[in-house]
């Protein structure tokens, strides 16, 4: 592709808003070149790109405008540690139907339990679900 015109489309995609496009066309094109590729499969590669990136910036922004006390995701909640958690009610309230229900979750018990562990999790969680 020729400098000028691959300027030109850097600035259209910027133009459009398709950021993420703009910045990896020449890594594409070249991907593209040596391996052979196809447009259509050059086409999806670079707009699946885009939308990846944006359903991760979509992600970060919700969980930092959440503004949680800490981060902590539902991977790194040790389960055995909480012996009287009900785990099967925990794995379903990571589905975060509660939401969607209008219903309200309390947690309760002594003080290190994990309470905000688990409130934050759950938080994490339906920041990823996009409700």
């Amino acid at each position: 592709m020729k400098h000028g015109t691959l300027l030109a489309l850097k600035e259209d995609m910027k133009a459009l808003k398709l950021s993420t496009m703009a910045r990896g066309i020449e890594a594409h094109l070249r991907q593209a070149g040596e391996g052979g590729a196809d447009y259509d499969e050059f086409l999806l590669e670079l707009t699946s790109a885009e939308l990846q990136a944006r359903a991760e910036n979509r992600l970060n922004r919700r969980i930092r405008e959440a503004k949680f006390p800490l981060m902590k995701p539902v991977e790194t909640f040790d389960l055995n540690a909480v012996p009287d958690l009900d785990i099967r009610l925990f794995r379903e309230l990571t589905g975060c139907s509660y939401i969607r229900e209008r219903r309200n979750i309390v947690f309760s018990g002594r003080s290190g339990t994990g309470k905000t562990h688990m409130a934050t999790a759950l938080g994490i969680e339906a920041c990823k679900k996009q409700l």
